[in-house]
C-alpha cells in the first residue's frame, strides 16, 4: 500500500502529461490538414490569387511564387494541464504547407470526341 501510495502520483501526473501532448499533437495534425485543403484549394483554382485573396486572413499567410502556392497557418492553443489554471500556458501552434500549381486543361469537342468509348467495370 505505501508503494501504491508513492507511485500512484507520479502515474498521475505522467497521464496527464501524455494526454496534454496527445491534444497539442492533434491540434498540430489539424492545423498542417487545414494547410494543405487551404493550398490545395489555391493550386486547383481557375483563379489562384482571388481564391488566395479569398481565403487569406490575419493568421493565414498564402503566398504564389515560381508557380506554387505557399500556404502559413499559425494558431496559440492552451495547455492546460488537467484544468489546473495555476499550470495554465499559451504556445503558438504552426504550419506551412507549399503544392505546386495545377496547370489549367481545356477540355475540347475534338478531344476524345465520338471515338471515345466508355468500359464498364
Amino acid at each position: 500500500m505505501v508503494e501504491l501510495a508513492l507511485v500512484l502520483p507520479l502515474l498521475a501526473v505522467f497521464t496527464v502529461v501524455i494526454a496534454q501532448f496527445a491534444l497539442v499533437a492533434r491540434d498540430q495534425l489539424a492545423l498542417w490538414q487545414t494547410a494543405r485543403d487551404i493550398s490545395r484549394r489555391v493550386a486547383v483554382a481557375t483563379d489562384p490569387y482571388g481564391e488566395a485573396a479569398l481565403l487569406r486572413s490575419p493568421r493565414t499567410s498564402i503566398d504564389i511564387v515560381d508557380g506554387a502556392v505557399t500556404v502559413e497557418i499559425s494558431r496559440r492553443t492552451n495547455l492546460t494541464f488537467a484544468g489546473f489554471d495555476i499550470l495554465r500556458r499559451s504556445i503558438t501552434l504552426d504550419a506551412q504547407v507549399s503544392m505546386a500549381l495545377e496547370p489549367q486543361v481545356a477540355f475540347t469537342s475534338d478531344v476524345g470526341g465520338d471515338e471515345f468509348v466508355a468500359r464498364g467495370p
